[in-house]
C-alpha cells in the first residue's frame, strides 16, 4: 500500500516537472510571475496543466523545488515580479520528458515503403551514437548493421527530433526504399503478412 502512495506521488512529481518545465520553455525559457496580478500565471498554469482544481500553493512548492534542483533559476525584482528561467539542466530534463513521449505509429496499411535510418556520428560523440542506437531499438527499429536501421512505417519526424535532442541530425540520413534483399525475413518480424 505504501508502495502505491509513493509511486503515486512519483507520477504527480513527474507530471508536474514536466509540465511547469514545458509552461517555461513556452515562454522563451523565461516566465515573468507578478504578485500584483498573481492569478494571471497561475490561470495561464492551469490552462497548460489542465487540472481540474488547480492549487496555487502547491505550485509554489513545485516550482520551489525545481528551483532547490537546478532545473529552474528564481529572481526576484523590486517591483514584486518574480522571473522564472529555465536552466540547462532544466533543458536536459524537459529533452529527456520529450525522448521518452517519441513514437512511431502502425498505420492500419502498410504503404510498402522501408525508412532506412543511416549514420555516420564521430567518435567524440560516440555517447550520443550509443543512445540514439538504444532509442531506435527500443521503437522497434531493425539493425541491419551497425549504423543502419530500418522501420516500415513512417518516423521521419521521429528521426529529426531524435537528431535534434541528441545534437547528431548532421550524421543522420533517411533513405526511402521500396525493395531490398532480405525483405520477406524483416517483413515476418514486422508481421507486414
Amino acid at each position: 500500500m505504501g508502495n502505491v502512495g509513493y509511486n503515486e506521488c512519483m507520477r504527480y512529481d513527474k507530471v508536474y516537472t514536466k509540465n511547469i518545465l514545458r509552461y517555461v520553455a513556452l515562454g522563451g525559457g523565461i516566465v515573468l510571475l507578478s504578485v500584483a496580478a498573481p492569478m494571471l500565471p497561475y490561470q495561464l498554469m492551469k490552462a497548460y496543466v489542465r487540472q481540474k482544481k488547480f492549487e496555487k500553493r502547491r505550485f509554489k512548492e513545485n516550482v520551489k523545488r525545481l528551483h532547490d534542483r537546478g532545473l529552474i533559476e528564481m529572481n526576484p525584482h523590486h517591483d514584486g515580479q518574480m522571473s522564472i528561467r529555465l536552466l540547462p539542466k532544466g533543458e536536459k530534463m524537459l529533452e529527456r520528458y520529450k525522448l521518452e513521449e517519441i513514437d512511431i505509429a502502425r498505420p492500419k496499411k502498410w504503404d510498402g515503403v522501408w525508412r532506412f535510418i543511416l549514420f555516420d556520428v564521430p567518435e567524440n560523440k560516440k555517447h550520443a551514437r550509443r543512445e540514439l542506437s538504444a532509442k531506435l531499438r527500443e521503437l522497434g527499429f531493425y539493425r541491419l548493421q551497425k549504423s543502419v536501421f530500418l522501420h516500415p512505417f513512417p518516423c521521419e519526424k521521429e528521426i529529426e527530433a531524435l537528431g535534434v535532442i541528441f545534437g547528431v541530425q548532421k550524421y543522420i540520413i533517411t533513405m526511402h526504399v521500396s525493395h531490398f534483399s532480405e525483405e520477406e525475413k524483416i517483413k515476418r518480424h514486422f508481421k507486414l503478412f
